[in-house]
C-alpha cells in the first residue's frame, strides 16, 4: 500500500463524512478533496470538519468540490477514496462505477456501511480494485468514537489489509477491529441483538413498567452508559429497523427470531416518532411554561406517553454501590444471587450478551478480541470476555447461562478455568465502562 497523501471524501457534508475528514486531515496530514452534491454543501462539510477536531490548521488542506464537476479528477490523484454516501446499493453502486473508471492502480477505496455486502460493492472494480476495496466502518462522532471495523471480502490481499489496518491504527488513532463480510458486521450485530430483544421484553412486561423498566434493569451497572432502549431512541427507530431487518433477512443463527422488529416500533415509525432526532419516540422530553423539563415514556399498551417513572429495585441499588466502591466482581455477585423477576431478566440478558458475542467468533470475526473491541470501543459496553472474569470465570458464567436457558458457546466450554479470559485489558480497561 502506498503512502496516503491525498484523500477524496464522498459525502463530505454529512456528520460522518465531515467528522472522518477532520480525523484524516488532522492525524493523517493528508490533502482532502471534500465532495458533496454541490460546492456549498462541501464547504459546509469543511466547516464541520474543522469544528469536529477543534483546529483551524486543517482548513488549508481541504478542497471543496461537487460529484458532477470534480469526482473523476479528485479520484485520479487520490491514494484513498473514502465513500460515505447514503446507505443503499442504489446510491453506492453508481458512484463505485465512476470511481472504478477514474482510480489509479493501488488506490484504496473504502465505504462506510453499517451492513451492506462489501463483496457485492467490490464487484464494480477490476482485480486490482477489488484487492484494494474495503469496508471502513467508522463510528459517530469519529473524533470521539475511535472504533473502525475494517471489513474484508474474498478479493482482498492480506498484505494490503495489514498495511491499511496499521495506517488506521498508528496514523489515524483508530481501534481497528477486523471483521468478515457478514450482515451488520460485529458491533451492530451484537448490539442490536440485545437492543431488539430488550424491546421485545418491554412489550412482554408492559404492565410492569415496559420500556422504562427494561432500561432500568439494563442500566449502567450492567456495563453500558445508556440503556438499550435509550440507545435505540438515540440512534433512531428507522435506523434501528433497517439494521435489524437486514440481519433478520440475511442470517439464520440461534438468535434469529430476536431480530424481528417489535410491532410498536413499527407503529412509532409510521407515526414519524423516530426518537430523539424527531422530538420523541420511545421517550420524549416536554418543556413546560416555567422552563422545567419533564421526561415521558411511551406506553406500549395505550399508545400514549406517561411520566417517566422512578424505580426502587434493591439489588440494582446494591450493585451500583459496589461499583462506586470499585468492587466489580462484588457487583456481579449481587446480580448472580438476587431474587425476583427483575434479577432473572438481568441475568438472562448478561448471559445472552456473552453467549451471542462469543458465538460470532469464527463466522464474523476470527478472535474474541475483535468482538470485545467492537463492543468496548464502538458501543462503550463492557466486553463479553470481561464479563466472564467479573462473573468469576467460565464455570460460573456457564452456570448462569444454563439457569437462564441460554446456549453456551464452544469457546466458553473450552476455556481453561483460573486463566484470565479477557485479553484487551492493556488497551481497554473494562472497569471504566461500568456506571454506578
Amino acid at each position: 500500500m502506498r503512502e496516503i497523501k491525498t484523500v477524496t471524501i464522498l459525502g463530505a457534508n454529512g456528520a460522518m463524512g465531515s467528522g472522518s475528514a477532520g480525523v484524516i486531515a488532522a492525524f493523517g496530514g493528508a490533502k482532502v478533496h471534500m465532495l458533496a452534491r454541490d460546492v456549498e454543501k462541501a464547504k459546509q462539510g469543511i466547516e464541520a470538519a474543522v469544528a469536529s477536531v477543534k483546529t483551524d490548521t486543517i482548513r488549508a488542506r481541504m478542497i471543496p468540490g461537487s460529484y458532477d464537476a470534480d469526482l473523476e479528477k479528485a479520484v485520479a490523484e487520490s491514494d484513498w477514496v473514502f465513500e460515505l454516501v447514503a446507505e443503499s446499493y442504489e446510491v453506492k453502486e453508481p458512484i463505485n462505477t465512476r470511481i472504478a473508471k477514474a482510480r489509479r492502480p493501488g488506490t484504496i477505496v473504502s465505504t462506510v456501511s453499517s451492513g451492506l455486502s462489501i463483496g457485492r460493492l467490490a464487484k464494480a472494480y477490476d482485480e486490482d480494485g477489488q484487492k484494494h476495496y474495503y469496508g471502513t466502518h467508522f463510528f459517530n462522532p469519529p473524533y470521539k468514537m475511535i472504533l473502525c471495523e475494517l471489513v474484508t471480502h474474498s478479493g482482498n490481499d492480506k498484505k494490503v489489509t495489514q498495511a491499511l489496518g496499521e495506517y488506521l491504527e498508528k496514523v489515524l488513532g483508530r481501534a481497528v477491529v477486523y471483521t468478515n463480510d457478514t450482515p451488520a458486521f460485529a458491533g451492530n450485530r451484537i448490539g442490536f441483538q440485545l437492543m431488539n430483544e430488550v424491546a421485545h421484553f418491554a412489550e412482554k412486561y408492559a404492565d410492569k413498567g415496559g420500556i422504562a423498566l427494561m432500561d432500568e434493569i439494563m442500566s449502567g451497572y450492567t456495563g453500558r452508559a445508556m440503556g438499550p432502549l435509550a440507545t435505540a431512541d438515540f440512534v433512531g427507530l428507522d435506523v434501528h429497523k433497517a439494521i435489524v431487518d437486514n440481519i433478520y433477512d440475511n442470517t439464520k443463527d440461534e438468535a434469529h427470531e430476536t431480530f424481528k422488529l417489535p410491532g410498536y416500533f413499527q407503529k412509532l415509525i409510521d407515526a414519524g416518532k423516530l426518537g430523539m432526532k424527531s422530538g420523541g419516540g420511545l421517550t420524549k422530553v416536554v418543556k413546560h411554561a416555567d422552563g422545567k423539563r419533564e421526561k415521558f415514556v411511551y406506553n406500549i399498551k395505550t399508545g400514549e406517553y406517561d411520566p417517566y417513572p422512578k424505580f426502587d429495585i434493591s439489588f440494582i441499588k446494591e450493585a451500583r454501590q459496589k461499583i462506586k466502591e470499585s468492587d466489580y466482581k462484588g457487583a456481579m455477585d449481587v446480580v448472580k444471587k438476587a431474587s425476583g423477576f427483575e434479577a432473572e431478566i438481568a441475568r438472562y440478558f448478561i448471559s445472552r450478551y456473552i453467549s451471542y458475542s462469543l458465538s460470532l467468533v469464527g463466522e464474523v470475526v476470527d478472535t474474541k478480541e475483535n468482538t470485545d473491541g467492537a463492543m468496548g470501543f464502538g458501543f462503550n459496553w463492557v466486553p463479553a470476555s470481561a464479563f466472564v472474569d467479573f462473573l468469576g470465570g467460565p464455570k460460573e458464567t456457564i452456570k448462569m447461562m444454563d439457569a437462564s436457558k441460554i446456549p453456551v458457546p464452544k469457546l466458553l466450554k473450552d476455556a481453561k478455568e483460573g486463566k484470565k479470559f479477557y485479553e484487551l485489558g492493556d488497551k481497554l480497561d473494562a472497569r471504566s465502562l461500568f456506571k454506578g
